[in-house]
């Protein structure tokens, strides 16, 4: 049922999507051109996809621990690792984004709420690897994985940070004094998507980019989404369905884009 209605809404969102020539904003189209549609291939990029092979044939079983919504496909406790990489993990097509904007932009600094298995902080950390990349994740079990899989691809400029958000997030802000780029992909409920927005504006830079993962996944989420759309710090946000980009760069207008990607 739940694939069903994430279905319906994508071929809504298919239906009002515009593609990258009705942006007119030179750094948005610029942005598009470089980071989202780029046909990038690299070194780094084939060792992620191998890695992520190996771990959608792994068959090992661990017990979860969530602080968030919890999970759609499987709401036990258990689970399998190779389900975890096929439900939870990015997708190459999405990680590569993340992967481009650090690879184009640089961002010094960079935080990502939910680190699950490790493949989005491996796109992360090896777009850019003289940034600082921190990782928060609540699950002791899966951070041990994650923390293998860096170490599998010679990742090195990355901390991963256990716990739960509300005990981290504040003391790893302060640590890290300012932020150029923030990956969201954690708890997915509505107040608290919008606390982690509003906690890390407090510490971001007139550039730094804020992603934000299954936008659509919850009513909850739209909301949320709708919500951080319309903050008076947001300036252009780019809707891609499973993920939202926002940008605060003050000289840009005040635009939204739904781009069919």
């Amino acid at each position: 049922m739940k694939k069903l209605k994430i279905l319906v809404k994508y071929l809504h969102f298919i239906l009002s999507a515009k593609t990258k020539h009705a942006v007119h904003s030179p750094f948005i189209y610029n942005f598009l051109q470089k980071v989202v549609f780029s046909k990038t291939n690299s070194t780094d990029l084939n060792e992620i996809k191998l890695l992520r092979k190996k771990l959608l044939n792994d068959n090992r079983e661990i017990l979860i621990k969530d602080f968030g919504a919890g999970s759609h496909v499987n709401p036990s406790k258990k689970r399998i690792i190779k389900d975890i990489a096929k439900n939870s993990s990015k997708t190459e097509k999405y990680g590569k984004i993340l992967y481009n904007i650090m690879k184009y932009y640089k961002p010094k600094k960079a935080l990502e709420l939910g680190t699950s298995l490790g493949i989005s902080t491996c796109y992360i950390a090896k777009g850019y690897d003289k940034a600082e990349v921190i990782s928060l994740e609540g699950c002791p079990n899966t951070i041990k994985i994650a923390k293998n899989n860096l170490g599998k691809l010679n990742i090195q400029n990355t901390k991963l940070v256990e716990g739960n958000f509300n005990n981290t997030l504040n003391h790893t802000l302060k640590e890290m004094k300012s932020i150029n780029f923030i990956f969201i992909d954690g708890n997915h409920q509505k107040q608290a998507t919008i606390n982690y927005y509003e906690e890390c504006l407090k510490y971001a830079e007139n550039n730094t980019f804020f992603i934000f993962d299954d936008i659509y996944w919850s009513s909850g989420m739209e909301k949320a989404w709708e919500h951080i759309k319309k903050h008076n710090k947001t300036r252009v946000s780019i809707d891609l369905f499973f993920i939202g980009i926002i940008f605060i760069k003050k000289e840009l207008s005040n635009e939204h884009f739904k781009i069919r990607f």
